[in-house]
């Protein structure tokens, strides 16, 4: 067959058509995006022309030739094409022995012959057009599985085997591509003619990587530069993936018209019109008819003027338009972000949070009668897939179908959801929603502590940042870490925006230190009085702790992240009820790890907290009289380790800040507090918002916080290298289960599924433990609604032999519930990434009986008291830490 002849697929597409198809509407796809570079415009193009190459494989139009011949011609235009392509298979007739350990994708071949076709200097693309045309070919599909792959992972081991199975020698092959590439020319495109490299060669020692992140790295400008590689990547390899999707979707016949009539622009969907604003124009009618000059509208309408102006200077230096709001609680972020998209002519807003939390409360807020009651507010996170217009609410809401996803005038989602677009083959096309859209992040400075999050991030924003003018993107936060944000993500100071806060509370801040060698932690040790206080520490433990300690002398409640996920649910709303505005005031004493300091409109009047970084400080305060409500100063109590005060690292405080990399940071923020604010004096929002300001101007503050954050980075690309896998395809062998899966490169954390006894302390914090387990068993839709995880290190006992609670259950397991034994601990570890088959953490004491009664001497229990439940904890460490 000669080339010209050749096939793309089985709907019986000419090679050539679909090439130049793909190569075509990829750079309009990119150009659709917004992207304003000729040469990324132009290497979405090449890598489009190049992508299906390969299939000039023998073999390939051998096997795709025979299975056009076994359809009908209704047959080949309905046949639906995987989103992972058409490739050689073994169930057709003829093919019973081919295999794909013996043989390259076409995609290998793809990209062999264009690593040799772009080996000139005739061609105008320079080095990083070239490495991202490499890139999108060889990724534009997933890589397949092969027990036995190691020629396939370098370019000399795919050339031998290729060079053995064609009967005419790869430079054959290779004449044949140049002849094919020579006929298209007839077809159109301003990039024709096209001067090739006349003769095969293998230049390339390494395949390209899915992603590319420098394990050598350890500077900013480093990172800088990986996290541009990478973004580019994405947008074209996104451009040409959905081009191909939207090709391949076409019928032989209806492409060739296309092409001949010069019409492939009319197979992209155009979006419609939509009335977002005018839904954000009748809520800040509303604002204003209510509160007309009011100094809150006047602010904030400032506050949007300025962020005008910022667009404005964009489109006349023809930079992007990326700016940052900050303001503290009840400033009303959300009102300007509205007219900020009002006015900058938004038709959708997907609407970016670090947590589920943090969107709910949003979803919350948009669809009351205030804000956007008749708008539809689209949920999409990993739990809840809704759209809400009216009155609906989230529970009675049906589950959004899978083709109107990102349809809502407001997509509220996670960064895990937004991540995953540029981490998952199966979903990048969703990152040209992205891209053409408004985005907001909220709460960003979350996203920048999360390791891995924070360069996929950056990614996010640099692909925004090539759409130029068009780029439209806030990013929100009460605390922004300026350092970040200027010297990482490259915002430039004149595209920073303030808001002042309208509370005129003033706040005392006191220091607390306590000798950490000989005494106990005052957060967990001390009685709080009867005032309504906010006990907050770093972790969920010495919250749990503080609770269990006081669960008598204390009218409290607890909340932290390590309940059920049915527990947590409950304790948020009863946390919410009691100490939102004009609450219910059951409860005095709040005693909360880290989740309680953003996104919950809460408020105290005293509040004491572990030293943590300037954005969580901040954050923290943000929920001390936060509705602005007392006449007298509120105390904000920041208790230290001894040893801590003096730089030392010695304290558990110090130990976790530094495993987090911001220890160096924290511990400069706690300095400048004292050196900057005088003792028995009170201070409004205001000035400690300028002291924060301030204090990213300090140069030798500046040095400390970079060690810190080039730390963080460096464990994030450790991270990402391990954790975000190639994307592989593998055969499935069986149906699918269908509970939730705990991804294998989850960059959240190496959890597992887990189950445990139920174990009651009682007020004297003595354990019994009781003969019923944190859910039931053998219930998928329980361990579900359940969804206890807990991290693979503490399940293994941190390396500790002794305090394996892995290898526990599997000496144990089969004598205790019977079935087979499972001889090794990583075939557990593999199963509990399923709710059907968690890792027992303890075991009830009739299940015991079976092996003698004795539990592991460091079981995990799920605690419940009288009072409430406290979570999952090591009961074994309970008296000791009041014993110190």
């Amino acid at each position: 067959m000669s080339a010209n002849q050749a096939y793309a697929n089985t709907k019986g597409q000419l090679l050539s058509h679909h090439l130049y198809a793909v190569g075509y509407l990829a750079a309009k796809l990119v150009e659709m995006m917004g992207l304003t570079q000729p040469k990324l415009i132009e290497a979405a193009f090449y890598a489009g022309l190049l992508h299906d190459i390969g299939k000039l494989d023998p073999k390939f139009q051998r096997w795709v030739t025979e299975k056009i011949k076994s359809l009908d011609e209704d047959s080949r235009d309905e046949f639906i094409i995987s989103e992972d392509g058409e490739h050689i298979d073994a169930s057709h007739k003829g093919f019973s022995a081919f295999s794909f350990e013996k043989h390259p994708r076409h995609n290998e071949i793809s990209w062999l012959l264009t690593q040799s076709l772009l080996n000139t200097d005739a061609l105008t693309l320079n080095d990083s057009q070239k490495n991202q045309i490499m890139h999108t070919v060889y990724w534009h599909h997933t890589r397949t599985f092969r027990k036995e792959g190691k020629l396939f992972e370098q370019p000399r081991g795919i050339e031998k085997i290729l060079n053995k199975n064609l009967p005419d020698g790869i430079n054959a092959l290779y004449q044949q591509t140049l002849q094919l590439l020579k006929d298209m020319e007839s077809i159109g495109s301003q990039y024709f003619p096209i001067h090739w490299q006349k003769n095969y060669d293998l230049q390339q020692i390494s395949l390209p990587p899915y992603k590319s992140y420098d394990d050598l790295a350890d500077k900013l400008e480093e990172y800088r530069q990986d996290v541009k590689i990478n973004a580019h990547n994405n947008l074209i390899r996104t451009a040409v993936i959905s081009a191909d999707r939207i090709i391949s979707a076409q019928s032989a016949e209806e492409l060739a018209e296309c092409i001949a009539e010069n019409s492939l622009d009319t197979l992209i969907d155009i979006e419609s019109e939509t009335i977002l604003k005018d839904h954000i124009h009748s809520c800040l009618t509303q604002f204003e008819r209510r509160f007309p000059n009011s100094q809150r509208n006047l602010s904030q309408s400032e506050a949007v003027n300025k962020l005008i102006e910022i667009k404005k200077r964009a489109l006349f230096n023809e930079e992007d338009n990326i700016a940052v709001l900050q303001g503290p609680a009840g400033c009303g972020k959300t009102k300007i972000a509205l007219e900020w998209a009002l006015k900058t002519d938004a038709k959708q807003i997907i609407w970016i949070c670090p947590r589920v939390q943090v969107c709910l409360g949003l979803v919350h807020d948009l669809t009351q009668a205030d804000y956007l009651p008749n708008a539809q507010i689209e949920l999409f996170t990993g739990e809840y897939k809704k759209i809400l217009t009216g009155n609906g609410n989230i529970i009675d809401s049906p589950d959004t179908p899978e083709d109107s996803y990102f349809s809502g005038d407001i997509v509220i989602t996670t960064i895990d959801q937004i991540v995953n677009n540029i981490i998952s083959h199966n979903k990048i096309t969703s990152i040209f929603n992205f891209m053409k859209q408004h985005i907001i992040f909220d709460e960003f400075h979350e996203i920048m502590t999360l390791p891995a999050f924070n360069l996929l991030f950056a990614e996010l924003i640099e692909a925004k940042k090539a759409t130029g003018t068009n780029s439209d993107t806030l990013l929100i936060s009460a605390t922004p870490n300026y350092f970040f944000i200027k010297e990482f993500l490259g915002i430039p100071e004149h595209k920073m925006v303030s808001i002042p806060s309208f509370n005129l509370s003033r706040y005392q801040i006191l220091f607390e230190s306590y000798d950490d060698a000989n005494e106990a932690n005052p957060l967990i040790s001390r009685k709080q009085d009867e005032t309504e206080t906010f006990v907050i520490t770093n972790t969920a433990k010495d919250a749990q702790y503080g609770f269990l300690h006081h669960q008598c002398d204390e009218n409290n409640i607890l909340l932290h992240s390590k309940y059920s996920k049915t527990d947590k649910a409950y304790w948020f709303d009863e946390t919410f009820k009691n100490f939102k505005e004009n609450g219910s005031k059951k409860y005095q004493t709040l005693r909360s790890g880290p989740i309680v300091q953003a996104s919950l409109n809460i408020s105290c009047n005293k509040m004491l907290t572990e030293i943590t970084t300037a954005e969580n400080w901040l954050q923290r305060l943000g929920r001390l009289d936060r509705f602005g409500k007392n006449n007298t100063p509120n105390p904000y109590i920041t208790v230290i380790p001894k040893s801590s005060e003096n730089g030392k690292q010695t304290s558990q405080t110090a130990k976790f800040l530094n495993q987090l990399h911001t220890w160096r940071s924290t511990y400069c923020w706690l300095n400048y507090l004292k050196n900057n604010l005088d003792e028995g004096k009170d201070y409004s929002l205001n000035e400690l918002y300028a002291l924060y300001a301030s204090f990213y101007q300090n140069e030798k503050i500046q040095s400390e916080i970079e060690q810190d954050i080039e730390k963080l980075l460096k464990h994030s690309v450790s991270l990402i290298n391990q954790k975000v896998l190639d994307p592989i395809s593998i055969a499935p062998k069986r149906k699918q289960p269908t509970a939730p899966k705990i991804a294998k490169n989850s960059l959240r954390g190496d959890n597992r599924f887990v189950q445990m006894a139920v174990c009651f302390v009682d007020e004297q914090l003595n354990p019994h433990i009781c003969n019923e387990y944190a859910y039931e068993e053998d219930n998928v839709e329980a361990a579900i609604d359940a969804s206890l995880t807990e991290s693979r290190e503490r399940i293994e006992g941190y390396g500790d032999s002794g305090k394996n609670l892995l290898a526990f259950m599997q000496q144990k397991h089969h004598n205790i519930k019977g079935g087979k034994k499972i001889y090794k601990d990583f075939i557990l570890l593999n199963q509990a990434r399923s709710p059907e088959s968690p890792i027992y953490l303890s075991y009830t004491p009739d299940d015991l009986r079976a092996i003698g009664g004795d539990p592991h001497s460091l079981a995990i229990y799920y605690v419940k008291t009288t009072k409430q439940p406290v979570g999952i904890m090591n009961i074994d460490n309970i008296k000791s830490a009041y014993e110190k």
